[in-house]
């Protein structure tokens, strides 16, 4: 008990560092190297082993998995009910995953910002399937490739101690200490990894956060790893795994019923997208088209061909964009709106900041209109790539929903302004479209 729990407080210590450094870094960094150990080891146990059969046994498990899907799938033992078994596996399993479902949506969303829903749920469907059809075809047939040459001592010991089984088989194999500390070291890392993640998300749902781009503080991040970290040292001073099964079936059962507010959540979500693009696709009002409001071709293909560097970016942020968003600020409020109107400094790791416009709608939807310095690698046909330059930015508009794909440099205080009304424009079109909608309820949160 004392190694165990001497591991746990690693694991913590680890766990703990990570979840303070932010997902960008200590997180993803441990997930990384996680995801590439697990490789590391399934290929090595393929290549080091009858690859040959284990290749036609994977083959094999992906046309068994299709097949019995469906079968498998609504197999209800209605006639030989296996109620011990189901009881102890089934249920706990689907509670398990009930159970983690808030968590382990919420961790995806977080960092999965950017992606579309499309990509968000294939890349949840199809990665951590495919990861788990490897993991469990090649581990599980060279178990039972070993098994069935003549490996009944290695069979006796991992139903007897099933614990010891994946160290029995890697055993088969040569250089048995390196892949026991490899597969060590990667058992540790998934512990955690779910820690860490575990304590960032438990953080964010028990403090209030200023932003969309901000996480929970510290000392909170630091209060979950530790709790989770005595929980689990709990679960081992106890009877384990039984304990473990009962307590998440009994938390998986509350959690069960959330979901159902969940969806229904989402399905009101999804709809008020429909009316955000749908205010998108109306036309605005009319620009008057002046000769000011005219590029001439030479200035036109000068913009196209700018791929200008921080000094260009930051003044004209600071020359055309700040000024512009500060007239219409000026002219907002002149008419009765509470707006706010920031510069805010660099994040870390970057060399600009971004302007952020905010009009307070009151129930409904704030209006946000940022501008954000993005930075890209230069094409190499540039003149910017051939004298040394690898990066280049560009002056992205980004609404709550994310950035609307344009850039802004080189654009006059006019045509910034022009933007702006046309993003506001289609924002009151929006409101107007979600509060005309049958049972229209939704409440915004401040933004």
């Amino acid at each position: 008990m004392a190694a165990k729990a001497a591991l746990i407080a690693l694991s913590v210590i680890i766990a703990t560092i990570s979840v303070t450094s932010g997902v960008d870094k200590g997180i993803r960094v441990l997930s990384e190297l996680n995801v590439a150990l697990a490789l590391g080891l399934i290929l090595f146990v393929l290549f080091m082993g009858d690859t040959s059969f284990l290749l036609n046994a994977l083959v094999l498990n992906v046309g068994d998995y299709v097949n019995r899907f469906m079968g498998m799938t609504l197999n209800s033992f209605a006639f030989d009910r296996p109620v011990e078994w189901m009881n102890n596996w089934t249920l706990f399993f689907w509670a398990w995953w009930v159970a983690w479902s808030p968590f382990v949506g919420l961790f995806l969303a977080r960092i999965s910002r950017g992606r579309t829903i499309r990509q968000f749920v294939l890349g949840t469907l199809i990665i951590p399937f495919t990861f788990t059809l490897l993991w469990l075809s090649v581990f599980g047939n060279s178990a039972l490739y070993e098994i069935i040459h003549g490996g009944a001592a290695f069979a006796e010991e991992a139903m007897v101690h099933p614990e010891r089984g994946f160290y029995s088989l890697l055993a088969q194999y040569p250089a048995f200490t390196f892949s026991a500390s490899v597969a060590t070291i990667t058992g540790l890392l998934f512990y955690v990894t779910s820690a860490d993640s575990g304590a960032l998300v438990l953080g964010n749902f028990t403090s209030q956060l200023k932003d969309i781009n901000s996480d929970a503080p510290g000392w909170l991040r630091v209060f979950w790893s530790v709790a989770i970290g005595l929980l689990t040292l709990g679960m081992l001073m106890t009877n384990g795994i039984s304990a473990l099964q009962n307590t998440t079936v009994i938390m998986g059962l509350p959690f069960s019923f959330v979901i159902f507010f969940v969806m229904a959540g989402l399905y009101k979500s999804l709809k008020v997208e429909d009316y955000r693009r749908e205010s998108a696709n109306r036309d605005t009002a009319p620009r008057p088209l002046g000769l000011q409001d005219r590029l001439s071709w030479k200035k036109r293909l000068s913009r196209l061909m700018n791929y200008p560097g921080t000094r260009y970016t930051k003044q004209m942020m600071e020359t055309v964009c700040y000024p512009a968003m500060e007239e219409v600020a000026q002219e907002l409020r002149l008419r009765g709106a509470y707006v706010e109107l920031k510069s805010l400094p660099p994040e870390e790791g970057q060399q600009l900041g971004h302007l952020d416009l905010l009009v307070h709608m009151g129930e409904e939807q704030n209006f946000v209109y940022q501008i954000w310095p993005q930075q890209y690698s230069v094409p190499g046909f540039t003149y910017r790539a051939r004298s040394g330059k690898s990066t280049y930015y560009r002056l992205e508009t980004f609404l709550l929903e994310g950035s609307q794909g344009n850039d802004l440099m080189d654009y006059s205080k006019e045509q910034v302004i022009t933007d702006i009304l046309d993003q506001y424009e289609r924002h009151l079109n929006f409101i107007h479209l979600h509060r005309e909608a049958p049972g229209h309820s939704v409440m915004f949160p401040d933004a």
